[in-house]
């Protein structure tokens, strides 16, 4: 009962509607698991809006027996709705700072919650009442769009602004007599229902002829660009789709990535997971995320090193795997065959290592995340240079940073690996230090350090994520710099 009674003296149909829309609005910009939590921290912002509302008009709820509000029918007090706001503000504060929306985001989401707040103290009273709606529902997609780094659509401004004023004149008719009596003397107020009505429908047609004729589809993607044209099938018994980038020409070799998932996982969480796919996209290359094969327990797994990951001992070649890929889908389409490049996350990054200790003649670069090498230097076998960026959280805790082991089975570190990298490629022993970037929103600041050894006919790079883990949650940005990377790094 006390649950409902603050449920409903944060005004919960309302607080509902904007967190689903925080949430909807969220999987288009970034992916399922970061929206809930945005979702979730715009929540907690909402149940401050309602909860000072109810507090602030308590005496006049009280005066016109108003009792659809908990404080008047009594299930909860005054005192214990106050102290639950008070307690709740801090953390609501922290919680959108220091969650996906960053610090950008998440102050642009709380002008949006100050504007709510102002609005019952404050502006409720005067003829610019629907300024704080208009502010305050123009914020919501402007943080989540800030968070990511991109500069909100002014349709999307637009659009949110004339709905948060439309609702504004609604949601006030109810009341509106009640009001004039108690000297609240916001615009609706002042101009009566019947003008109210007319304005808040001008507005939600306005919205509609707006968000109609607006690239929808295109601004509320994770990034921008437009989809793929076409695809094909390669691979054989084991099904491979290869993605065309828009404005594909067969006369201009297109570079080619494949993009390799962890143990466990698939080729399509691989995609959803670090958005290569849609990177690769926006910067006209080619995309083919193979699967591995299943092993006893049903989880997929590429037959990289001896440490990770076939723990079945199965006969599985795929290197010879990956090059057939690599040959079929140039023989099908028109590939650079100097920029060729292998992308993985774990067991896909051990997978992209053990490639190009085999093939260096195929591969023009290997980027991967939280993987490495077996600690026997005999197992790469490399004599020619390919480029390397090796990135990895330092609390990752399933490969370790520094090493380790699987099943009695030894790892290389972080450094170790690229050091390696180093030796094959020829490189000085001494790195430079390169620029860090923000791309786990989760860590504050520029959490990800990055280091380059100089080399005569290759790069060989270390990117390492301050206490990053295993699976970091990242921005969208994250799959366009390794992108940008690759495009950098071709075969000489």
């Amino acid at each position: 009962m006390k649950l409902k009674a603050y449920a409903q003296a944060a005004h919960f149909g309302p607080t509902m509607l904007i967190t689903a829309i925080s949430f909807l609005l969220s999987t288009k910009l970034w992916s399922v698991g970061p929206a809930s939590v945005i979702a979730f921290t715009v929540f907690l912002g909402q149940l401050i809006i309602g909860w000072s509302n109810d507090i602030y008009d308590y005496n006049d709820d009280v005066k016109h027996n108003r009792t659809n509000k908990p404080l008047v029918a009594g299930d909860i007090s005054l005192q214990q709705l106050r102290r639950a706001t008070f307690l709740l503000t801090p953390i609501a504060v922290i919680a959108n700072l220091a969650g996906p929306l960053g610090i950008k985001g998440g102050s642009v989401y709380l002008l949006g919650v100050g504007c709510g707040i102002a609005y019952n103290f404050y502006f409720k009273f005067s003829p610019l009442s629907p300024l704080p709606y208009a502010v305050a529902c123009a914020a919501l997609p402007a943080s989540i769009f800030y968070a990511i780094d991109r500069t909100p659509p002014l349709w999307v401004l637009a659009v949110g602004a004339m709905l948060g004023v439309a609702f504004h004149f609604v949601n006030v008719l109810k009341d509106l007599a009640q009001d004039i009596e108690s000297s609240i003397g916001g615009l609706p107020q002042r101009i009566g229902k019947r003008g109210s009505f007319v304005i808040a429908l001008i507005l939600v047609v306005g919205a509609a002829v707006i968000f109609i004729n607006s690239p929808v589809k295109k601004d509320l993607s994770s990034i921008e660009f437009t989809t793929s044209a076409s695809e094909f099938t390669v691979g054989g018994d084991r099904p491979t789709l290869a993605i065309l980038p828009t404005g594909y020409d067969e006369d201009v070799p297109a570079p080619l990535l494949i993009d390799l998932h962890g143990y466990s996982g698939t080729s399509l969480s691989q995609a959803q997971y670090v958005e290569m796919n849609a990177a690769a996209q926006a910067r006209g290359v080619i995309y083919a995320a193979p699967d591995g094969l299943p092993d006893s327990q049903g989880n997929q797994f590429w037959n990289a090193f001896t440490a990770c990951c076939n723990f079945d001992g199965k006969p599985v070649d795929d290197v010879e795997f990956i090059q057939s890929l690599i040959d079929e889908i140039s023989s099908k389409a028109s590939v650079d065959p100097k920029r060729i490049y292998l992308f993985g996350h774990s067991n896909g990054h051990f997978m992209t290592y053990k490639f190009a200790c085999s093939r260096p003649e195929t591969v023009a670069a290997i980027a991967g995340l939280a993987g490495a090498m077996d600690s026997d230097a005999d197992s790469c076998v490399a004599t020619s240079p390919v480029n390397v960026l090796h990135i990895h959280g330092t609390s990752d805790e399933t490969i370790n940073y520094t090493g380790g082991s699987l099943f009695g089975n030894f790892y290389t570190g972080a450094a170790d690996s690229v050091r390696r990298w180093t030796e094959i490629d020829q490189c000085l022993l001494t790195p430079s230090p390169g620029p860090n970037f923000d791309f786990v929103a989760s860590i504050q600041g520029f959490e990800t350090v990055s280091s380059k050894y100089s080399c005569p006919e290759a790069s060989v790079e270390l990117w390492s994520i301050e206490n990053g883990t295993h699976g970091p949650l990242f921005n969208p940005h994250f799959g366009l710099k390794v992108i940008d990377w690759f495009l950098a790094h071709p075969k000489k």
